[in-house]
């Protein structure tokens, strides 16, 4: 667990979500773990400014022609206008309490997906979630538009979903997994699971409320297989491949971090409204590949595999 709950002090700065290798929205290529002993950084925010920088990050999915505000039945809508602060060195995707009259809407929030797109790699981020009856925060890579414009699902790898609504998700429960379609043409069979990982459910059993505290969430993505990890501790690996239902390759992965609140799932037994205004806070996002230069960890992470 981070215990330290400030910001950790790091190198000066690189270029607002430093794309090395390439511009935003190229997809890059992937080393082979194993061929190559280094790491180097192909994209990171330190969320460092003073405002959220949208040349990043959209504030939507890419769906709708890039205007769906919603999944699921998810009872937020993702908006602007006070959803993103960015501040003190971290950055808080916030939701709110919008109105009190019995219609279905009743809540405003924030998410972020960024324009940077990618192939494998290894995905970290510093992360404090919140909790209570209701919330669901989410860190995952979907789908970008691929080869002649076309956009489906899956793939779809989820670093994690917390998800607290009382009952059966509680705060020491973690979700962590990889969409399969029917076909199964992604695979998705277990290499490895940590002993506290449900692998019928997908979760991870803690002994601590994982609210509390910052955290580390990190994925290892390669050709052929995924490795997720809380705090430097493997969850599971399963065999994955980056693939559309029928076999054809996906477009490039975009990152997400999204704050939703209520569903069927999140809100089984409610929504507490006496958590609002709630925030997903994020410390930095980071992704790096092998490379025959760079470093022995991906930046100054201390959870980067080996």
């Amino acid at each position: 667990m981070e215990t330290n709950a400030a910001k950790r002090p790091r190198p000066a700065k690189l270029a607002r979500a430093a794309l090395i290798l390439a511009t935003l929205g190229t997809a890059l290529a992937w080393y082979p773990v194993g061929a190559e002993a280094n790491w180097k950084i192909v994209f990171e925010d330190n969320f460092d400014g003073h405002a959220l920088d949208r040349s990043t990050w959209f504030t939507r999915y890419i769906y709708n022609n890039g205007k769906q505000d919603h999944l699921n039945d998810e009872q937020q809508r993702f908006r602007d206008g006070g959803h993103h602060v960015e501040s003190n060195g971290t950055l808080k995707l916030i939701a709110t309490k919008v109105h009190n009259d019995g219609r279905k809407v009743a809540y405003e929030s924030g998410m972020i997906r960024s324009r940077f797109t990618f192939r494998y790699g290894y995905v970290e981020g510093r992360i404090k979630v919140p909790s209570g009856n209701g919330m669901w925060s989410s860190f995952w890579l979907n789908s970008d538009y691929g080869p002649n414009g076309r956009l489906n699902w899956p793939p779809e790898i989820d670093i994690f979903e917390y998800v607290t609504n009382g009952s059966n998700e509680m705060p020491d429960m973690l979700h962590s997994n990889v969409a399969v379609g029917k076909t199964k043409a992604q695979g998705g069979k277990f290499l490895y699971a940590d002993p506290n990982f449900n692998q019928r459910w997908t979760v991870h059993k803690g002994s601590e409320d994982l609210s509390k505290d910052w955290h580390v969430y990190g994925m290892l993505w390669e050709p052929d297989k995924v490795t997720t990890y809380l705090d430097g501790k493997k969850l599971f690996t399963k065999e994955y491949k980056w693939v559309y239902n029928d076999g054809v390759e996906a477009g490039p992965a975009h990152i997400l971090l999204d704050l939703a609140v209520g569903g069927h799932w999140a809100g089984k037994n409610g929504v507490d409204d006496s958590l609002f205004p709630a925030q997903l806070e994020v410390d930095y996002i980071r992704v790096c590949q092998r490379s025959d230069i760079g470093m022995p960890t991906c930046g100054d992470s201390k959870f980067t595999p080996q």
